[in-house]
């Protein structure tokens, strides 16, 4: 019985968890990516967007190493261990760390 609750809540999650969404909709996957707008594209956004822009060049998922770091990753990746609401803007060659302005003050003097 658990496992099936598992399996149901894992498909339902799935569906909403996506490493890019479509920079038009804000409803969709995106499937593409255009190199000249910096945009992500849905199946369904980006009929539109070759129709204005058919000179753009996209990269689709099989290329995705293409695409640039999702915004959100890069919020996280940029975001002080130590003082979640400060970003990190330095790095303490003494410590060999990455900090934030509030960490120099602190820590790295």
């Amino acid at each position: 019985m658990a496992s099936n609750l598992e399996s149901s809540l894992a498909t339902k999650a799935s569906d909403t968890l996506w490493d890019f969404s479509c920079d038009a909709c804000n409803k969709n996957e995106a499937q593409f990516n255009c190199e000249g707008c910096f945009k992500c594209y849905c199946e369904n956004c980006v009929k539109l967007h070759n129709q204005l822009f058919n000179y753009h060049s996209l990269f689709g998922r099989e290329q995705i190493e293409k695409w640039p770091i999702a915004k959100s990753t890069l919020d996280i990746l940029e975001q002080c261990e130590k003082h979640s609401d400060e970003k990190i803007k330095l790095f303490c060659e003494d410590h060999s760390q990455l900090c934030c302005l509030v960490c120099v003050a602190r820590y790295h003097r």
